[in-house]
């Protein structure tokens, strides 16, 4: 079993308020979860009016399913035209079958 972990830093442009960017940025939230089966939450920046700091976690059997299951989810938060990605970090973890 593989788990892979994204930290998403997005540019919410426009937003001048914190109830201006809760539109564009729950919709990206439930598009990755929605698209992907993913696990998705806000993990950061909560207090700021156009950064937020998106956490997704993924699960799979084998390494290649998370890689692509992954840059896939990239991919996705590039092209969301409601949000601008400045950073991407990503971890992967794994178990071995005793």
């Amino acid at each position: 079993m593989r788990m892979g972990f994204l930290k998403i830093v997005l540019l919410i442009h426009g937003s001048r308020s914190l109830k201006e960017k809760r539109r564009p940025l729950k919709s990206f939230i439930e598009k990755l979860r929605n698209r992907f089966n993913a696990s998705v939450a806000e993990v950061g920046s909560q207090d700021m009016h156009q950064r937020a700091e998106v956490g997704v976690a993924v699960v799979a059997s084998d390494g290649g399913i998370l890689a692509r299951e992954l840059q896939a989810i990239r991919e996705y938060a590039y092209g969301n035209p409601d949000c601008e990605v400045l950073d991407i970090q990503e971890e992967s973890v794994g178990w071995r079958d005793a």
